[in-house]
């Protein structure tokens, strides 16, 4: 199931689209007046949903901010296509000519390339929204006063929004707004890659999980068999009630080594409660023996054994209650998810990963990346074909590697032919690699 957020006039544009598609029955919908309450409706779906779309980056960036949600979170991004829509709606009302304008949301290169696109002369007055450490305003009255000041001043005759509240507070205070709208393309294209994520979640809920227990010493003590057979008994008991709890089946690998064989979903549910202080499945109940739990996942037992016997390793000694993932993403109960996977724990990798929000494997794969290209001349359409994504995904990269000090703008390409103008950044590859290599 999908979950749409968003206000009454995207969330109709979303449902005419799926029926479009003939899937609107995979839709669930929550309408809000203001960005502010995504997050309480998020919290409303969460357990209904596996994946969540808002509809635009605003109320998106308030439900993560505010976090612990179970399902995958994403956003309809307003592109190219829609700023086209209504630039060519202000020429026709505007008798061919575009008025100067203050926009927000939609990302700088994309505005200024847009405008490249139809010949015209880009605005400079581009609010921006969000860096790598996250929005830039705490409300949309900020937004508002944003627009008021640049055209109250002069410095714009129009402004251009993609949010419907700074829309409504803009036209009852007279200013000029034209709002940037989502075209069904947009709309498509999201849903699409909502309902591929909701699918590619079920199938991972239904890998293989196994709960490895290891018991420190074996039940009962070996002169009075009477009572060790009782123990025994009632440590059998407690497992085939939790492996019922889990929907898992027991086994016994040795006298000290029991395991319950379950699905992934199963795990990633217990590792949610467990977050929001509700008794979990991570722990054993009325098993009296001192032991050690270790949880992993796999695409085969063997595998989801293999795993669960390094969460293990992790949990001796400490007591705590370990998952490894088949990515290598270990989850530990002492807090939140670890930021390390097992497969790289390299000082310096982790703190760049930290430094550009990125996990450690795509660090280790940009690194790869930008060693295939000329450092002084780095662009997002360049990055995107060696790192293997998106532009608009490339252009993020570039931005974080430039808000943690590894890279500059330097100037900008123009193809000769048809093309976008490209950011050209400079990254300093040798600091760069220092940090990777400085350890601690």
């Amino acid at each position: 199931m999908i979950g749409i957020i968003g206000p009454e006039d995207s969330i109709r544009l979303v449902q005419e689209v799926a029926e479009g598609e003939q899937r609107s029955a995979d839709l669930t919908v929550r309408a809000y007046t203001r960005p502010e309450q995504a997050p309480e409706l998020a919290r409303e779906l969460d357990e209904l949903c596996q994946v969540m779309l808002f509809t635009g980056r605003i109320p998106y960036a308030f439900a993560a901010a505010t976090g612990g949600l179970r399902a995958e979170i994403d956003f309809v991004p307003h592109a190219g296509i829609d700023l086209y829509r209504t630039l060519s709606r202000m020429l026709l009302a505007n008798g061919g000519r575009l008025p100067r304008v203050s926009v927000d949301t939609i990302e700088g290169d994309v505005v200024r390339e847009t405008y490249h696109d139809i010949e015209q002369i880009p605005p400079t007055e581009i609010l921006p929204i969000a860096d790598s450490s996250g929005l830039l305003f705490s409300g949309l009255d900020e937004i508002t006063a944003y627009h008021r000041e640049r055209y109250e001043s002069g410095a714009v005759e129009a402004c251009l929004t993609c949010l419907g509240a700074v829309h409504r507070d803009l036209r009852d205070a007279g200013v000029p707004v034209w709002r940037v709208e989502h075209t069904r393309a947009s709309v498509r294209d999201a849903l699409r890659r909502a309902w591929l994520a909701a699918e590619v979640r079920q199938s991972r809920g239904t890998q293989i999980a196994v709960m490895m227990i290891e018991l420190a010493e074996p039940a009962g003590r070996q002169g009075d068999q009477y009572q060790a057979e009782r123990a025994r008994l009632r440590l059998r008991e407690a497992l085939l009630e939790h492996a019922e709890r889990m929907r898992g089946r027991l086994g016994t690998i040795d006298d000290r080594t029991m395991l319950i064989t379950t699905t992934r979903g199963t795990v990633e549910s217990a590792i949610a409660r467990y977050r929001a202080g509700h008794a979990s499945l991570l722990t054993l109940r009325g098993v009296d023996v001192e032991h050690t739990v270790g949880f992993g996942a796999g695409t085969t037992i063997a595998a989801a054994e293999d795993n669960a016997r390094k969460a293990l390793a992790l949990g001796r000694g400490s007591g705590d209650t370990h998952v490894v993932f088949p990515d290598g993403e270990i989850y530990s109960s002492r807090e939140s998810p670890v930021k390390q996977r097992l497969r790289e724990t390299a000082p310096g990798v982790l703190r760049v990963s930290e430094q550009l929000r990125l996990g450690p494997l795509s660090t280790r794969r940009l690194l790869e990346a930008l060693h295939q290209m000329d450092p002084n001349q780095v662009t997002a359409r360049g990055l995107a074909d060696a790192y293997g994504v998106e532009a608009r995904s490339a252009r993020r990269l570039l931005k974080a590697l430039r808000a943690a000090g590894y890279a500059e703008e330097v100037g900008l390409h123009v193809s000769t032919g048809a093309g976008r103008p490209q950011t050209v950044y400079r990254v300093a590859m040798q600091r760069l690699g220092e940090a990777i290599g400085g350890g601690t």
